[in-house]
């Protein structure tokens, strides 16, 4: 007889685990920082900074490509399975 807790392939699920806190905490900051670029490009447009306001659209737009690829690999991955 068999423990349940035998069965289980603990290497697999701290994997599962770390990576799922890496890649949450991760993708989340990712966008964070779009989403920072984002603003800060629209009040330094306003402020008529041209200049400044397209490098942090620039970085907004980054981050916005970072995260669909993440997104993109996430679902490629998952369904290779």
């Amino acid at each position: 007889m068999t423990l349940p807790l035998a069965t289980v392939d603990w290497d697999a699920l701290l994997q599962v685990v770390w990576v799922s806190i890496l890649t949450g905490i991760g993708v989340t900051a990712v966008f964070a920082i779009a989403i920072y670029g984002a603003t800060r490009a629209v009040d330094l447009s306003r402020g008529g900074r041209a200049a400044e306001a397209g490098l942090f659209a620039a970085v907004a737009v980054a981050a916005l490509i970072a995260v669909g690829v993440a997104v993109v690999f996430a679902i490629v991955a998952m369904t290779d399975k």
